[in-house]
């Protein structure tokens, strides 16, 4: 645990990048200062990055700074998107340790120690990631699916990651070292992907923390699901693009381990409930996201 193998305190920064979430962002911040964080490891700054947000984003956020010094604002009044606004994030960044966070997600309680937990002190390069969940009794018609799909998400890095095959990360809560942040730049759809990509061709580690679970806002609509999953497709796509290296994911998986993935999602459908139902459903869209995503051209940049 990196908490008690050094004798320097640790210096952690908080990064969230916040579109439109004056409803969510102040939730984001105090899930993270209010950690129960390891014995010398503490908060240094929380800086909260806002481009183009036409709500109270900006004011909730400095309000909040008002009241703890810690909290810093990095705000554009043009959105370039959400890598553009964590790219300058990362050149403001001091410290040992950046933990990314969604603007519309929280970390549950004891997250930041769990990421902690899983650092791998002998490697310079690597990122660790939290295990994202969708609110209780929250998704509207889509709750099954999303429950069916969270569970699918679980699995699928515990096992890709466990054994190191895996080349994908998801963005809702990461740690990662300060002395080696990936070289986001403006245009880049999915920060996570890219980022396990970009390990996973200089030599870093890919870490799976399922114990530090992190809050994610969840779409409550089909045509939402599908919009979600087209950009996801999308992106997977653009950083395979750019890398020379794909996103690890279960399709990729199948064709590879189709036993270890039959039996993985069987196992996830008869945990959850009108499982197969919500399978068909799940299935269904992500077929159609995954081919509406190939007509968007990637043009990297």
């Amino acid at each position: 645990m990196v908490g008690t193998e050094r004798d320097a305190p640790i210096h952690l920064v908080g990064g969230i990048a916040a579109f439109n979430e004056e409803r969510c962002v102040a939730n984001a911040i105090r899930s993270l200062l209010e950690q129960e964080l390891p014995p010398g490891a503490q908060w240094t700054r929380i800086w909260v990055a806002v481009s183009g947000s036409t709500d109270r984003t900006r004011e909730v956020v400095e309000a909040l700074a008002g009241e703890d010094s810690r909290i810093g604002l990095l705000y554009e009044a043009t959105r370039r998107g959400k890598s553009a606004a964590l790219a300058e994030l990362f050149r403001k960044v001091e410290g040992d340790f950046l933990v990314l966070l969604d603007g519309d997600s929280a970390a549950a309680p004891g997250a930041i120690r769990a990421l902690l937990e899983r650092a791998p002190t002998w490697s310079p390069s690597f990122a660790v990631m939290g295990r994202p969940i969708p609110p209780p009794d929250d998704g509207g018609l889509l709750r099954d699916e999303l429950e069916l799909l969270y569970e699918l998400h679980h699995r699928f890095h515990e096992w890709t990651l466990g054994d190191g095959q895996g080349t994908h990360l998801a963005d809702n809560l990461l740690l990662l070292p300060i002395r080696h942040l990936p070289p986001l730049a403006p245009g880049i759809v999915n920060d996570g992907a890219f980022a396990g990509a970009w390990l996973t061709r200089c030599g870093g580690l890919r870490v799976y923390a399922p114990e530090a679970r992190v809050r994610v806002e969840v779409p409550v609509q089909y045509s939402d699901h599908l919009a979600q999953r087209r950009r996801i497709h999308w992106g997977h796509r653009q950083v395979g693009k750019l890398l020379g290296v794909n996103p690890s994911t279960l399709q990729s998986f199948a064709a590879r381990h189709p036993r270890e993935v039959a039996r993985l999602l069987l196992a996830a459908i008869q945990q959850q409930r009108r499982g197969f139902r919500a399978f068909l459903v799940l299935g269904g869209l992500e077929l159609l996201a995954w081919g509406l995503s190939l007509w968007d051209p990637i043009t990297p940049k």
